[in-house]
């Protein structure tokens, strides 16, 4: 689908065009782009077009670095907050960070995303920070002079306990076959 970008920003009223399908009102396109933005499958490319001819010069595909739709909920769900030991900010409101960084071929995915809050995010960012992801909700954060903290992201259930055998009641009669043999 085509879009013109000032009519998302609603500077303007041009319509939209879908493939195979033809024009489409404004609403609609506004409609389709607003429900695909949670859609992790969805890809968003920027066309720069020729301001007379409208022909298109360079497609710029927006890249998916960016955690979203259901993933992005799930490592919200997952953390709860952010992952720094000392940091009690909800996981909603924080930043989604890659552990190993994107532009060092991080993978934006799950096992490799955790929420920070803007001030721990600069902090790890600016200050050499190291943040490792060593099991689902579980990080170890290491400083600049190497010293480790571990985290780990509080549990949704409550634990299982085991059972405690019970113990045996003073004078209960043993059967014959129980005896020990003398």
């Amino acid at each position: 689908m085509n879009i013109p970008l000032t009519t998302l920003m609603g500077l303007s009223t041009r319509p939209g065009e879908l493939g195979g399908f033809g024009p489409i009102i404004t609403e609609i396109a506004e409609r389709i782009v607003a429900n695909n933005l949670t859609n992790p499958e969805a890809r968003f490319s920027v066309g720069v077009t020729h301001p007379v001819t409208g022909r298109l010069l360079h497609l710029h595909p927006i890249p998916a670095r960016f955690l979203r739709g259901l993933q992005a909920e799930l490592v919200h769900a997952r953390d709860q907050r952010c992952v720094w030991t000392t940091c009690r900010r909800p996981a909603a409101t924080c930043h989604l960070d890659h552990n190993t960084e994107y532009a060092d071929g991080g993978e934006t995915s799950v096992d490799n995303i955790a929420p920070l809050c803007p001030r721990h995010h600069k902090a790890k960012t600016e200050r050499d920070w190291k943040l490792q992801q060593t099991g689902p909700g579980e990080h170890t954060l290491t400083d600049p002079f190497g010293r480790q903290y571990v985290s780990g992201a509080p549990s949704l259930t409550d634990p299982v306990v085991p059972a405690e055998p019970e113990p045996a009641t003073a004078g209960a009669l043993l059967a014959e076959d129980d005896l020990p043999p003398f």
